[in-house]
């Protein structure tokens, strides 16, 4: 059916037919020299630089770093007097985020991605021991606060002993 234009049942035009490519044609026409600098040369930039990465780790973008979440959890913790260990977590968590864009600029992909996995983990364990302390602590209070209204005698009298 090769040169048709026309259906032969209808009459009407048939658009053009381009044959597809198949994998070892398409395999044939790439210039390798064009996408791949030779090792002794300086690196072709505009072969490696992507929309979101860079051109210094081969257009990777990087590891997101927490560093956010990291400063959140150690202030919240700092300002409500939380658990010496969340504060710790937090910092050390912050220490890790830092060390995430620090790595990948040096071309430690690997090591930028463990940082801000050990960044993620720390924050997120930082907000959680957070979190406990302040349930244990109202605990605490509540049963030290009723401890005291049951010494007083109940709730009447313990009101009557501040009239």
């Amino acid at each position: 059916m090769d040169g048709v234009t026309f259906c032969g049942s209808c009459g009407a035009q048939l658009a053009s037919f381009t044959p597809p490519v198949t994998p070892e044609e398409s395999q044939q026409s790439v210039n390798y020299s064009q996408q791949q600098p030779s090792y002794g040369s300086q690196p072709n930039v505009d072969a490696f630089t992507t929309p979101l990465g860079g051109p210094a780790n081969g257009g990777l973008v990087p590891p997101k770093n927490y560093m956010t979440e990291s400063i959140l959890v150690t202030v919240i913790s700092l300002l409500c007097c939380c658990s010496p260990i969340s504060i710790v977590l937090g910092i050390i968590a912050i220490i890790k985020a830092n060390n995430v864009n620090a790595e990948f600029s040096k071309g430690n992909i690997f090591e930028a991605n463990s940082n801000a996995d050990s960044a993620k983990k720390l924050a997120l364990w930082a907000a959680i021991v957070a979190v406990i302390t302040v349930i244990l602590f109202y605990i605490a209070y509540f049963v030290f606060f009723a401890a005291i209204i049951k010494e007083a005698g109940g709730l009447e009298d313990f009101f009557r002993t501040f009239s």
